[in-house]
């Protein structure tokens, strides 16, 4: 009766080693576009995509034809593009992305697919470029935007996506150049717009 036992269980342990296979996917080329397994015509497991020069394009992991866990993406030069985490198809949890030079872009967290929590946005030259708070994938909450060299441009409130309350403009020196209020992304009331002493006057702001 054991060694029955024995049989039956190395068959079905056979019998899944021969469901899964290694499947190659190839460009019109005929040079390799992506490469991993397959159960039941289903992609499981870690796939290696490439750009059709052959470097690596990105590195997915799947659970029954999902994403799941880490994936990582590169540019053509083999720089990394974004490191994200994938739960059953879901975007969650902590990503980055980078810029071809190699710098950070941005970074934050997703919620069901949706940004979620503080992302942080980056120049090309490595310098913030802004900060903004995200809820059901919508910014919402107080921003600042700067310039290249490090400069508050720009400093308001989301609520619900669209601009909102007060928001503050600033010129490359950190002045304040123009003020004034938004309802549901759209500009109301005076706005007031600022000489280099600070002195400000109405300013008829051109519609939106």
């Amino acid at each position: 009766m054991i060694r029955i036992f024995q049989l039956v269980g190395l068959f079905l342990f056979s019998s899944v080693l021969f469901a899964q296979e290694q499947t190659i996917e190839y460009y019109p080329d005929h040079s390799i576009k992506a490469k991993g397994l397959k159960q039941n015509e289903v992609k499981i497991g870690e796939w290696i995509y490439f750009y059709p020069n052959g470097s690596k394009n990105a590195v997915e992991h799947f659970d029954e034809g999902k994403l799941n866990g880490h994936v990582n993406y590169f540019y053509p030069n083999g720089m990394p593009q974004g490191n994200e985490s994938w739960e059953k198809g879901t975007l969650t949890d902590s990503a980055k992305y980078f810029f071809q030079n190699g710098r950070l872009e941005k970074t934050g967290l997703y919620q069901n697919g949706r940004y979620f929590g503080v992302w942080k946005f980056f120049h090309e030259n490595g310098k913030l470029y802004r900060v903004v708070n995200y809820e059901n994938g919508l910014p919402q909450g107080n921003t600042s935007i700067y310039s290249e060299t490090g400069i508050l441009i720009q400093e308001g409130e989301y609520v619900n996506g669209k601009e909102n309350n007060e928001w503050k403009f600033f010129d490359e020196e950190g002045k304040l150049a123009y003020s004034g209020f938004f309802t549901d992304g759209k500009k109301t009331g005076t706005w007031y717009k600022y000489d280099r002493k600070g002195n400000k006057k109405p300013w008829r702001y051109p519609p939106d």
